[in-house]
């Protein structure tokens, strides 16, 4: 018997949540040009949210990650 597809996201994230916008830290870190764990450590301090999906994965907001770098750029 095949599993059916659900339209809600896994759980932790919100609600209308759309896989495609979350990302690990990883390939956030490789994306900016840091390490993982400075994502987490801004997460930590609460530039951003986290949503941890289970036990070993924990997703970021690629909005909210970008719209942090950007409010850090100095002109």
């Amino acid at each position: 018997m095949k599993k059916q597809k659900s339209s809600l996201p896994p759980a932790g994230l919100p609600a209308g949540a759309n896989l495609i916008n979350f990302s690990p830290a990883k390939r956030l870190a490789a994306r900016f040009g840091t390490c993982s764990k400075t994502i987490f450590r801004w997460a930590d301090r609460g530039f951003f949210g986290r949503y941890k999906i289970n036990q070993r994965v924990v997703l970021f907001d690629i909005a909210e990650v970008l719209a942090y770098v950007q409010s850090t750029r100095v002109n």
